[in-house]
């Protein structure tokens, strides 16, 4: 009798545990992650203020205020230092396609700027990515890796770009945009672009249009050429602007019609000149 309870209290036990690793092990339903929830609505944030009187750290410890840091047009990357993933690959992606932009120089005409949606990362984790990515103060001028020195501020200002992101415990990562945030020289909102979609040319005609009012006489070809492209939102990547050539096209038209009028005009004149 004791050894058949014994058995029965056995297969209880057994049953029960097989149920819960059964429980943990089956995937959770509707567990992946909905790609809308982080889709940014670009129109409604464009013009946003982002770090008014805001202070950051650097890789060395050393705080940056915010308000001395855009005197010129920048590339906002959040990220966070511990991701093994799509952060090395943004920013891996950004420094290759950076290469291929030619009209404007980072650390001369715009800089780049990583800031930590991560409470917990460290100058210890800043200096892991730097190195990952090969950005050093000295091989890469213009380029900043930082945190926020306040970590309560960072909902804050993420929220302001419409900038979501959150932790899962189950996958141990953070699930966040993969977009990059082109700032004017104030600080505010000028594009938004999906790093996995857009290239080196997206970037390009997104910095020269947060660039207005400041150019120098050599990028004033740069800028009227940039003038032929517009931001397509449905796209999320710079297309050919119909419109503008369309405009170019009549304007030309116009001018031609007017000077072929002129000269029949002329040369009618003179026949009757002639003729008296």
């Amino acid at each position: 009798m004791g050894r058949r309870l014994s058995c029965w209290l056995f297969l209880v036990i057994w049953l029960a545990g097989a149920a819960e690793a059964l429980a943990i092990s089956k995937p959770t339903e509707n567990s992946e992650i909905d790609p809308n929830l982080f889709r940014i609505d670009q129109e409604k944030y464009l013009g946003i203020r982002f770090g008014k009187e805001l202070t950051l750290l650097q890789e060395d410890g050393t705080p940056l205020a915010f308000e001395k840091f855009p005197d010129r047009p920048f590339i906002l990357v959040p990220a966070y230092y511990t991701c093994d993933g799509s952060c090395f690959t943004v920013g891996g992606t950004l420094r290759t396609m950076l290469k291929d932009v030619k009209a404007v120089q980072v650390g001369v005409d715009y800089n780049v700027l990583f800031v930590s949606f991560d409470k917990n990362d460290t100058v210890q984790t800043i200096d892991s990515f730097s190195k990952y990515l090969g950005i050093s103060r000295e091989r890469t001028p213009g380029w900043y890796v930082t945190l926020f020195q306040d970590p309560q501020a960072i909902q804050t200002e993420m929220s302001k770009l419409g900038y979501k992101f959150f932790w899962s415990p189950r996958d141990k990562t953070f699930f966040h945009p993969t977009v990059v945030i082109i700032m004017n020289a104030e600080g505010r909102v000028a594009r938004y672009l999906n790093m996995m979609t857009a290239s080196a040319k997206d970037i390009e005609l997104a910095l020269l249009e947060a660039k207005a009012n400041q150019f120098k006489p050599s990028e004033t070809v740069d800028y009227l050429v940039s003038l032929c492209y517009s931001y397509n939102f449905k796209e999320g990547r710079y297309t050919i602007n119909i419109p503008v050539f369309v405009g170019a096209g009549s304007f030309v038209l116009g001018i031609l019609l007017l000077l072929g009028s002129l000269g029949i005009y002329r040369l009618i004149h003179r026949r009757k000149n002639t003729k008296q």
